[in-house]
């Protein structure tokens, strides 16, 4: 039924190539290997935008927005990917930290100079506060 499914979802002339899988595993890691790359062009495009997002004259909120929707899209990409493993040493939640710490800092970096004071404060916090509390 899911083999079906799957075959009914994808475009006629990709269908034809997988028609003859032999399970709904075998049909989506054939797609996953040809259509799954990560793009680079896109990829380069996104951090590109990144490195050139300030707040100028749009609001808090609009600059936010335009920097969400940019890691949003990166995270959609799968360029970071956290540990999945059930380990005790504490490297998944540092590497968490560290992405949002990034994620943070990208931010903070294009507000307008008005927002001095509030960026000194938010980077002298200990441990940095999370991007949405940043925000607030």
């Amino acid at each position: 039924m899911v083999l079906s499914w799957l075959l009914n979802s994808v475009l006629k002339e990709r269908a034809e190539s997988v028609l003859y899988s032999q399970s709904a595993k075998d049909l989506w890691s054939d797609l996953e290997d040809r259509f799954g790359q990560t793009n680079g062009a896109k990829l380069f495009q996104l951090q590109k935008e990144l490195s050139a997002v300030v707040q100028g004259n749009s609001s808090i909120s609009g600059y936010f927005t335009k920097m969400k929707s940019l890691w949003d899209e990166l995270d959609a990409l799968n360029t970071f990917s956290g540990c999945v493993c059930a380990c005790d040493c504490g490297a998944k939640a540092k590497n968490l930290k560290a992405h949002h710490d990034k994620r943070l800092l990208q931010f903070l970096m294009g507000l307008n100079e008005t927002f001095i004071g509030v960026r000194s404060n938010i980077l002298l916090s200990s441990p940095l506060p999370t991007i949405g509390h940043a925000y607030s």
